[in-house]
């Protein structure tokens, strides 16, 4: 037990430290405002389908594991990754309720920041300290899962803050990550993988796709530090935000898994990422969307912060009764 604890808080120091470097380059004036979209969209429309690419290449062909290869198997953990997101606007929704929020005051806002979990970046480098091992299929698994999140926030995210399907723009489904999700699972199920993924086409998206994660992390610290001097804090809001992100949905979760008759490889992503707090993808679309984006920047930075606390209290318990996170 106190190997897990020591691991689960040791797993999440580097995407604290990574927030840190960013937060220093913005209070430095090193990295601008302005120069955040070109990095973004450097690490997200390049940088992460390669990451995809190579994970999903890796751990279904040139080193295919037979336990996550089959199709049921890549449907099971897509299944869960959208049920996650459903879970987790489920309860931002009937807290936001609560509060009596209504469309215009933060309704639509709360609910998609509350209840997604920053399901990429701020997970990468905890599976990646939890499942080093030669061999592991966990972050395969999580590529994988990750579908699932993106379907979710990609389809009933923007819809849910564009208030309806009249709304909504079905450009914004065909993302550059999703794409690569899709593309890469159809190669592998279809046997064309083998031909795809040569050693000159892996190790290229491997050395590009190892810039995505570093690169976002820090340019979310560069965004913390901005948060952190643009709005006037709502402290029921934000109590309410903590309470939804990193109590509630953690548990509903945690307790969703342990009853679901899966892959115990999917419980443990499934785990991870009960305890990740909310996401940037929100308050970019209730910008884009006619939200609230003041709303889930707050929520965002909060969440993100007390996380260092709770993150490893929720490993623990999801380690000891739903799915083991110590390899063996």
């Amino acid at each position: 037990m106190t190997e897990l604890i020591l691991n689960s808080f040791l797993s999440t120091i580097p995407v604290f430290v990574f927030f840190a470097v960013g937060f220093w380059l913005r209070h430095k004036k090193a990295i601008e405002p302005q120069h955040d979209a070109v990095i973004t969209r450097l690490a997200m429309d390049v940088g992460y389908p390669c990451l995809i690419f190579y994970n999903i290449m890796k751990y279904m062909v040139t080193e295919a594991d037979s336990r996550i290869t089959p199709f049921a198997f890549s449907g099971q953990a897509i299944a869960c990754g959208f049920l996650e997101m459903c879970l987790g606007v489920l309860v931002a929704w009937l807290v936001a309720r609560m509060l009596r929020l209504r469309i215009g005051t933060g309704l639509r806002t709360f609910t998609l920041t509350a209840g997604v979990q920053n399901y990429a970046f701020f997970v990468i480098p905890i599976v990646h300290m939890l499942f080093s091992s030669a061999g592991d299929p966990s972050m395969g698994v999580l590529f994988i899962h990750n579908m699932g999140c993106e379907l979710f926030v990609w389809s009933v995210g923007v819809i849910l803050m564009c208030g309806g399907l009249g709304n909504m723009s079905f450009a914004a489904l065909f993302r550059a990550p999703l794409l690569a999700v899709c593309i890469s699972l159809l190669l592998a199920w279809s046997g064309l993988g083998q031909y795809v993924a040569l050693p000159p086409v892996m190790k290229t998206t491997e050395m590009i796709g190892a810039i995505a994660t570093p690169i976002c992390l820090i340019i979310f610290g560069c965004s913390m530090y901005d948060l952190t001097r643009n709005f006037t804090w709502q402290p029921r809001m934000l109590i309410a935000g903590l309470l939804t992100r990193l109590v509630l949905a953690p548990a509903l979760i945690l307790l969703v898994a342990w009853a679901l008759p899966v892959d115990p490889l999917i419980k443990r992503i499934m785990v991870i990422q009960s305890a990740i707090p909310s996401a940037v993808i929100p308050v970019i679309i209730a910008k884009r969307f006619g939200g609230r984006p003041e709303v889930g920047t707050q929520i965002l930075l909060v969440t993100t912060i007390c996380s260092f606390i709770t993150l490893p209290i929720w490993l623990t318990i999801g380690g000891t009764w739903v799915a083991e996170l110590m390899p063996r």
